[in-house]
């Protein structure tokens, strides 16, 4: 699909659809040109759109995407990882967690040509520009987020990326063009050791993205160590005992 000389059309989110809380965010017609395995169990997938084009976001933002579910259709928000709003280009990651779940089981099988639906940009975390110091907290599923705010961060900031999984450094390929940033993969079991080890000297901010129990936990784990709590922002994006499918963050996806 070559967006190369057309004029974005995308249309704005009308108030009548989800009771004008998507104000500043567009309807987007998305056509998949490039799927690639980053891992055994994470999949990359490019859309690209005349929509995409000139298309602005914030680093760690998201699309919400409507994914085929049975005879119907569910809404499930991915994070932008890259994007070229030149070429109207969008890379977006996916979990693969055994089929389970709608947007898993369309990742599984995409391929070049397949056509979605979405609502972008959305999510208000954002980089604490004042801050010279950075601590990103991210598992398997917030991964794309924390490497997306990382590669945006200025040349002169210093960041910690602490990386939740059971992949180790096998999980993904990391962050790019971060000169001065320490990345440690971890399990769960060794948080309390490596958040008591990191610099939290301010100006310093943290981000927490992931599971809800680990978001809690680290956000504590951050308190103990010294961090002022408004220093953090955090964010759960799925909750593991008790999906919530109907407001986008089931069990896996």
């Amino acid at each position: 699909m070559s967006t190369q000389g057309i004029i974005p059309t995308r249309r704005p989110v009308p108030d009548t659809l989800f009771g004008g809380r998507l104000r500043g965010s567009y309807l987007l017609d998305l056509e998949v040109v490039d799927v690639r395995d980053l891992a055994p169990h994470v999949r990359s997938v490019t859309v690209a759109s005349s929509d995409l084009v000139g298309f602005e976001y914030a680093p760690g933002q998201d699309l919400m995407i409507e994914f085929p579910d049975g005879a119907g259709s569910v809404r499930r928000r991915y994070t932008i990882r890259h994007a070229d709003s030149a070429a109207g280009l969008a890379e977006l990651e996916f979990e693969l967690y055994d089929g389970i779940g709608p947007a898993t089981l369309w990742a599984a099988h995409a391929e070049p040509g397949d056509r979605l639906e979405a609502i972008g940009p959305r999510g208000g975390i954002g980089l604490r520009t004042a801050a010279t110091s950075h601590v990103f907290v991210a598992d398997d599923s917030a991964m794309p987020a924390a490497f997306a705010m990382l590669e945006a961060l200025p040349p002169h900031a210093s960041a910690a990326a602490v990386l939740v999984t059971p992949h180790g450094p096998l999980s993904r390929p990391g962050p790019n063009g971060v000169a001065d940033m320490r990345q440690l993969w971890v399990t769960d079991a060794q948080l309390p050791e490596v958040i008591a080890g990191l610099d939290l000297e301010p100006p310093v901010a943290s981000y927490v993205n992931g599971e809800r129990h680990l978001v809690f936990r680290v956000v504590e784990l951050l308190r103990s160590a010294g961090l002022d709590q408004a220093a953090t922002v955090s964010k759960a994006y799925w909750r593991r005992d008790q999906p919530n499918a109907a407001h986008g963050e089931p069990s896996h996806d």
